[in-house]
């Protein structure tokens, strides 16, 4: 059982954020229908005690929309009481996002940072198309070179999963074996993850990632100088 709810004060700032950055989301088109989700780890706005010493994670429930969560962030998230064994949902009734198996996996296995945020964008979803792009390490230097902004943001550039079942534990394997210092993963074919302890710089990383991949697509003959 959690005694605390999504209409704890403490909560109160970082739902504000959720709805604008959501909000941004919806409006870029990266999130069609139900696409895409976010899990925030918030133990640090409470003590251990009132935590029973586990982690607690504001989550996108199950079936909802970015432009949902925009207006009525409330209705749309619910907070898992998890450890590595059990997971407690408030409200009760609650279940979070199909993907939550990835999320708390990588949430598990990347404790720096709280924040992880999923989209679908176009442009992403597009370098599936192009075979010479499942190469990462052709991407992280291309990418840098299109955008100069890339490198500023995203140093250690970016990793890439490949293609994997949605919501599955084969997902939630590849994404960790992908993933080193980066903070940004492809879902090949599916969507693109950032992580950061701030929402905002994690909606950052992915403007600059996408625009970088857009301005590729705009210009494909950049391809032929590497």
């Amino acid at each position: 059982m959690i005694d605390i709810t999504l209409g704890d004060a403490r909560l109160e700032p970082l739902l504000q954020q959720i709805s604008e950055v959501a909000g941004h989301i919806h409006s870029y088109g990266w999130a069609e229908a139900n696409a895409g989700n976010i899990s925030i780890n918030v133990s640090s706005l409470f003590t251990p005690e009132e935590l029973d010493f586990k982690q607690l994670y504001l989550v996108s429930r199950a079936g909802s929309r970015y432009r949902q969560t925009a207006l009525k962030p409330k209705e749309n998230l619910l907070l898992v009481l998890s450890d590595k064994d059990q997971d407690i949902y408030q409200p009760s009734d609650a279940k979070p996002t199909s993907e939550w198996i990835s999320h708390k996996c990588l949430q598990m296995q990347r404790p720096r940072f709280s924040v992880i945020l999923h989209t679908h964008p176009a442009e992403i979803i597009a370098l599936r198309q192009i075979p010479k792009l499942q190469d990462t390490k052709l991407l992280n230097r291309l990418l840098p070179e299109i955008l100069p902004e890339f490198s500023l943001y995203l140093p250690e550039g970016i990793a890439m999963a490949p293609l994997c079942p949605p919501g599955s534990q084969e997902l939630c394997d590849a994404s960790s074996s992908a993933l080193k210092d980066e903070k940004a993963l492809i879902w090949s074919g599916h969507g693109l993850l950032s992580f950061s302890d701030d929402l905002d710089f994690a909606l950052d990383y992915m403007e600059i990632i996408v625009k970088a991949c857009r301005v590729l697509f705009l210009y494909p003959e950049l391809l032929k100088l590497f």
